[in-house]
């Protein structure tokens, strides 16, 4: 079975321009300190300004093992004050989820 998690955000006053560049920087910090790829999506249609970011996992162990890895990393919450404090994305707009494929 394969697992994806994905965390949506609504960017905010900081720009487009700079929120995407900031989450394209955060994938690729995040990937290296779990070792999944992340892919950043930019909703086309739906509301506007949704950021997406996904990795595959083999399955929710693996998941939650990468989870605990950047949640307990000093320089991902610095990467995560950074966006907080250019107002890149809308405080509480942030969701995430787990989806199971069929």
């Amino acid at each position: 079975m394969s697992v994806r998690w994905m965390r949506t955000a609504t960017i905010g006053k900081g720009g487009y321009m700079e929120a995407m560049a900031w989450s394209k920087e955060a994938a690729g910090y995040v990937a290296k300190k779990t070792g999944h790829e992340v892919d950043v999506w930019l909703d086309t249609f739906g509301a506007v300004g949704v950021v997406r970011w996904t990795i595959d996992a083999p399955d929710l162990g693996a998941v939650e093992k990468a989870q605990a890895a950047v949640m307990m990393d000093p320089g991902y919450w610095q990467m995560i004050q950074k966006a907080v404090n250019a107002d890149l994305f809308i405080v509480g707009s942030s969701v995430d989820y787990i989806s199971r494929k069929l």
